[in-house]
Formats: structure tokens, sequence, C-alpha cells
């Protein structure tokens, strides 16, 4: 296997036990008076500083920020063992999740030689953690276990560290998914609004069929294999037919399968391949900052979930009008800033390394 989808994989690991903590500390105070301050707190401390702490990494910073993430999401599951204040409890647990953010996206992508897919892989398993995290929760499961849980992430950590290569600089300018023929402001601030309509609509989208706890399992599966899936697509068939797809595709499957799961499951998972594509897109402008590129993702998540945090829409056809009409611009955006063919047409001399027997744990 080669070293970048090894470590991608390895962080999708640490992304899904990072979620489990994090959501099942956020679980824990749903009947809290305080909750919409807390959850609020929650998503501005864990998106919005991502970009600062991935410039400093781009500066040279040589910390261990995964590491030390999981340090403070341990602290955080103390704290609420021993019923210390909230908010304390949710701001370590969110600036640990921030930490471990950034310090895997940085990672996933020096690590690859202009591909995508490990990228995607680590993301999307933060689906997978959000929904166990908060079942763990929901039932009553004790923060001891929890614990367990989240020691285990230091194990993929150091093992990742080992899987470095020494060509990180050459490998983030093999990004060539953006139409080139854009300034690099325009390209980056067309697809933080596209990021922004994605994490808007993953709260609008129709799902009247979710009823169950087996149902929403369902529901963050689809999200998490989507993004993942937008990341191989990326690179194998080109940004803008994935584009395309995650979109155009996506549409008719998430307004008319509000009543009816299968149907509304296909749209979803095709509308979170759109992840891939915007961080491909902002990474190929600011390749030697890829923590930065990442940070300007987080930001569009936060602006797009914000809305929430003050009025939800409850009828189903304002939902689903919406929906096409924030698509539309999408679409257009997408289908100008994406690059025609696919980054690999563009980069085929740069081959990246297979890993030696050595070279995995």
């Amino acid at each position: 296997m080669k070293k970048s989808n090894l470590t991608g994989l390895l962080y999708f690991i640490i992304h899904f036990l990072v979620e489990i903590t994090s959501f099942y500390v956020l679980t824990c105070y749903i009947k809290s008076p305080y909750v919409w301050g807390l959850s609020l707190l929650y998503d501005f401390a864990a998106f919005v500083p991502q970009g600062f702490f991935g410039w400093l990494r781009d500066k040279g910073l040589r910390v261990n920020f995964a590491f030390w993430g999981t340090v403070l999401t341990t602290l955080s599951l103390v704290l609420l063992n021993f019923n210390v204040n909230a908010f304390i409890t949710v701001i370590a647990v969110s600036l640990g999740n921030c930490l471990v953010h950034i310090h895997g996206a940085e990672l996933t992508l020096r690590s690859s030689a202009g591909k995508i897919a490990p990228s995607a892989v680590f993301v999307s398993g933060g689906s997978f953690g959000v929904v166990t995290g908060k079942l763990l929760s929901s039932h009553g499961v004790a923060v001891p276990w929890i614990l367990g849980l989240n020691l285990l992430t230091f194990v993929p950590i150091l093992l990742a560290e080992r899987l470095k290569t020494d060509n990180e600089e050459e490998n983030l300018d093999s990004y060539h998914f953006s139409n080139e023929k854009l300034n690099a402001v325009t390209v980056i601030a067309l697809a933080t609004f596209v990021v922004a309509v994605r994490a808007y609509m993953g709260y609008g989208i129709p799902t009247s069929w979710n009823k169950t706890e087996l149902q929403t399992v369902a529901l963050y599966c689809s999200m998490g294999v989507g993004k993942g899936l937008g990341g191989i697509l990326t690179d194998k068939i080109g940004i803008r037919l994935t584009a395309l797809i995650s979109t155009v595709g996506a549409l008719p499957f998430m307004i008319f399968g509000s009543d009816v799961m299968e149907v509304s499951l296909i749209g979803i998972a095709s509308f979170s391949m759109t992840m891939a594509v915007t961080l491909a897109l902002i990474v190929s402008r600011l390749p030697r900052h890829p923590g930065v590129a990442f940070g300007f993702t987080t930001v569009g998540l936060f602006l797009g979930t914000l809305p929430f945090f003050f009025f939800r829409i409850q009828s189903v056809l304002t939902n689903s009008i919406i929906i096409t009409a924030l698509t539309v611009p999408c679409v257009i955006i997408l289908w100008l800033i994406c690059a025609k063919k696919p980054s690999a047409a563009v980069n085929r001399n740069h081959i990246e390394p297979q890993a030696q027997k050595g070279d995995q744990p």
C-alpha cells in the first residue's frame, strides 16, 4: 500500500475516534439549559481556528498537533467525569478536535503526490464517529469506556508520523485541480462559498424518513461514504465530472427522497462528495499552505451551519426550493473553477513512490 493511502487510512481511524469523544461529550449536555450556547461554542472553536494552526504548521512549526489535541480530548473526558463546568469541558474537547483535524489534513495533503483521496478518506471518518459518539452517550455508556477508546488514538497518530516522506514540498506542487485561468482569490472565495452551501444543505435536506437509530446510522454512514468516494472519483475521473455528479446528479435524489430512505441516501452520499472537490480546488491554489487551505474549508463549514443556530425551516416544500436554488449557483461555480482534465493528466511524470517493506510500521 502506498504511504499516502496508509496515512489516509490511519487518519480515518484517528478522525473516527476523536469524533466519538467529541460527540459523546456534546450529547451528554443535550438536556442542559445551555445546550444552544455549548453547541455554538463547539462549532466555533472546532472549526474556525483550524486555519490559524494550519498556518503555524505551514510556517514550519513542527508540533504534533494531533498528539496534543488528543491530550485535550482526554482532558475533556476527565473534566466531564468530575462534573467540571460544561463550558470549560466543551472548550477542551473542541480545541482538541480542532488540533487533530488540522494535523491530519496537513499530513495527508503533504504525503500525497497530487492525489486528494487520502485526505478525503481521512475526513470521511468523522461522519462515522459523530453518530457513534451520539449513540454511546444516549445509551449511557460510562465515561471510562470512552476514555479508553480515546487513548487508543495515540497509537495511529504515532504510526502515521513514521510514514512521513522527504518529498513533501514536491508533493504539494502536484495539485492541479483548479481552472488556472482564474486567479487564486476567486477560486478560493467561490470554493469556500460552495463549502458553506454544502454545510447549510446538510442540515436542510428533507429526511422525514429518519425516525429510528438505525436510519440515523445509515444517514451518517452515507455522508461518510460520499466524502471518501468524492476523493477517489476526483482522482480517477477528474474533478469537473465529479463536481457535476455531486451536484446535478444528487439533486433529484435529495428532493424526491424526502420520504424514501434509499433514494435520499443516494442524494446525500452524492452531495457529500463536494467536500473532496472543494478541498482539492483550494489546495491547488495554496500548494505551499495546505494547513491554511484546509482552514478555508472549515470556516466555510462554520458559516454554513451558523444560520441553523437562529432559525430552522420546517416546511419540506420550502426546504426543497431552497436546496434547488442553492444547487444551481454551485453547479455554475464548480463548472467554472474546476480544471477541465483530471489532474493525473496534467502531472503524469510525477509518480508517487511506493511504500517499501521497511516503511510500514
